[in-house]
């Protein structure tokens, strides 16, 4: 859904789930900037029990002039209610009839969704949708400090202050956004209530650790994410443990915060395991949502223990260059003849230059060296290639590699923190030799580290491959099963 579609009507509501957190009013608070800025008047408001009255809320919507209204009902059916950081009908926002319903959320959605509607269940934050959607009309947020500064606060506050971040559009709102930072301090300073300090001496009582493993699992009182995430920050210091899941119910069913010391458990894979893919962050601290038709009538704590249990049992760690892979059973496969991108890396960054290459599967921190090449592969997937490997592999042609991206890769100095997209510079380039490789497909999960970064590692799912070099076979890597068809055929 493009914004656009929206001013096909005139009668426009926009409405917060109950209780609204900031994520919700500041995605609100763009899409109704969005409307207003095209001519349109439409009501921004919020339902349920009662009004909300965190102290961050009310000095939010107060400074930054959001003008949101607690309604508990409607004078009249609106030509068109947009649900923001919810879809319609779901528990935990108050139902309203319309003739015409969108919806704007960052959760997997269970219910049958109307046609207008943008859920991407891989951003951590639905103040990133609202973003990247008013990008794709040419808007750019920095125009409007207060608007801003409501979708940084707001992705700040639904990431638990970034650590839960899930995907390159969420580290672009986080890095490129101008805010106010006099105001985003003092909301950062008026989060934590003396009763949500209660809950979260309670929930330490409650701790429940797996010795086996190294893991706590800690079941909470209902509370703010940001105070799992002050639990799990506690929890994770205890010698013994190495990753904890904090854990408490919502009105969708359990929110979960992770985290994790040891380079062997990436809390983003974590999350991820465990909430079937409603999950994510970074590799230290992450978070996710269980939805409750995925718990049934399972415990929560047993379910969530179970599993931590089988995600420590049932992955296997490989380390490239330190090991050989056994290539038994492998099948050899040939490049296929596709025009892929590339770039030295000099030719757009000073050499020695400290960059991050941000694209849709994470961040790659690079020094720049006349010696390395980036290379861009079919789905956006970049990956570092030193200079006389790519001579010796690839040919520079004419044509221009696709770029059906579903995000485009981009590259950051961090130094001067000045960003481009990796497109303009993409050159492009064919196999030399219609590269063999020897692969298999997963059955199991596997944490592959690669030769390029000894720290962290790329997590292999049953369906991906595990792929070999044929003439190294310490360098071996994983594809993802969406990625390798569209790159390799069998011999």
């Amino acid at each position: 859904m493009k914004l656009r579609e929206l001013l096909e009507f005139n009668d426009i509501a926009i409405q917060c789930h109950n209780y609204p957190d900031a994520d919700a009013i500041a995605s609100g608070f763009g899409v109704y900037e969005y409307l207003r800025r095209n001519g349109k008047n439409p009501l921004l408001f919020y339902a349920g029990p009662q009004k909300a009255q965190k102290a961050n809320i009310v000095i939010m919507t107060e400074n930054l002039d959001i003008p949101i209204r607690y309604m508990t009902e409607l004078d009249h059916t609106p030509e068109l209610l947009v649900t923001v950081d919810c879809a319609y009908k779901e528990r935990n926002v108050q139902k309203f009839s319309a003739d015409n319903v969108a919806v704007i959320d960052h959760h997997i959605c269970r219910g049958e969704l109307p046609d207008l509607h943008e859920v991407r269940p891989d951003y951590g934050s639905c103040a990133s949708i609202v973003r990247q959607m008013l990008l794709d009309e040419d808007i750019d947020i920095n125009s409007n400090e207060k608007l801003a500064t409501a979708l940084y606060y707001g992705l700040y506050m639904d990431t638990n202050g970034f650590s839960e971040i899930r995907h390159a559009a969420d580290n672009d709102l986080r890095d490129l956004t101008r805010y106010d930072e006099t105001l985003i301090t003092l909301l950062k300073n008026s989060n934590l209530s003396s009763s949500e300090m209660l809950i979260a001496g309670n929930a330490l009582r409650n701790c429940k650790y797996n010795n086996e493993y190294g893991f706590a699992v800690v079941p909470t009182e209902p509370c703010d994410p940001n105070i799992l995430g002050f639990i799990s920050d506690l929890i994770i210091q205890v010698d013994s443990v190495g990753s904890s899941v904090v854990f408490c119910p919502n009105a969708l069913g359990m929110k979960i915060s992770v985290r994790s010391c040891r380079k062997e458990t990436n809390a983003s894979d974590l999350a991820k395991y465990i909430t079937d893919g409603d999950g994510g962050g970074h590799a230290l601290k992450s978070g996710g949502q269980i939805s409750s038709i995925i718990l049934g009538d399972t415990d929560p704590l047993k379910f969530i223990t179970e599993r931590m249990i089988s995600y420590n049992r049932d992955s296997s760690v490989m380390r490239a260059g330190d090991e050989h892979a056994d290539t038994t059973g492998m099948r050899t496969y040939i490049k296929k003849d596709n025009v892929l991108g590339y770039v030295p890396l000099t030719e757009i960054i000073p050499e020695n230059t400290d960059v991050i290459i941000r694209a849709l599967e994470g961040d790659l921190p690079l020094k720049a060296s006349e010696k390395l090449y980036l290379m861009v592969g079919v789905a956006g997937e970049v990956y570092p290639i030193e200079k006389e490997v790519f001579e010796a592999t690839y040919i520079p042609c004419p044509e221009k590699p696709v770029q059906d991206y579903e995000y485009p890769p981009s590259i950051i100095d961090k130094e001067n923190k000045t960003f481009q997209t990796l497109s303009r510079s993409l050159k492009g380039c064919r196999a030399a030799k219609r590269s063999e490789i020897l692969a298999v497909e997963l059955t199991k999960y596997i944490k592959v580290f690669t030769k390029w970064d000894k720290t962290s590692y790329f997590y292999g799912e049953p369906g991906d491959y595990l792929a070999v070099r044929k003439d190294d076979d310490t360098d071996f890597y994983i594809i993802r099963k969406d990625i390798f068809p569209k790159l390799y055929c069998e011999v």
